[in-house]
């Protein structure tokens, strides 16, 4: 399942209407000047993802290139099935695929001086759906974590 064609891209910018039965994440950061380059040379490449430890493809986000995100969680590792829909000079964001634990999108944005983690998801199936307070602790810890790596760059980049 993949989000309806006029949803796509809609982490691009800050969500007003949330999808009926999705949930909003957000996380922001403000990004120095001086360091805003560096923060976009890495929120524009899958190192960031790999620095918040996960695996995935090693060529840069093209929007509609697929691939698999993988993470291991009490040992035992999940793939994470997604495609690109939009990057640019500002970040990228993908959909998620069949066999994601999650429904929906995320993206990392610098725009204005801001860095925004966001996404809109759901469990993608009833057995996820079970364990959703799980998911939702693990997307909060995964969110914060965006910033933290984003505040790191940013303090190297002085």
């Amino acid at each position: 399942m993949t989000l309806p064609r006029y949803a796509r891209g809609m982490t691009r910018h800050p969500i007003v209407d949330v999808p009926a039965g999705m949930r909003l994440s957000e996380r922001s950061i403000a990004v120095a000047p001086e360091a805003q380059g560096a923060v976009r040379a890495l929120i524009g490449s899958w190192e960031f993802k790999r620095r918040a430890g996960f695996d995935g493809p090693t060529a840069a986000p093209v929007a509609g290139n697929e691939g698999t995100l993988a993470k291991r969680v009490l040992g035992i590792r999940f793939t994470e099935p997604i495609r690109v829909v939009w990057a640019d000079e500002r970040g990228f964001g993908y959909e998620t695929r069949p066999g994601h634990p999650i429904y929906g999108e995320e993206s990392f944005v610098l725009d204005d001086g801001v860095f925004t983690a966001r996404s809109i998801s759901r469990p993608s199936t009833v057995v996820w759906w079970l364990l959703s307070p799980a998911l939702r602790l693990m997307q909060r810890r995964t969110h914060a974590r965006y910033t933290r790596i984003v505040a790191a760059e940013a303090d190297a980049a002085h």
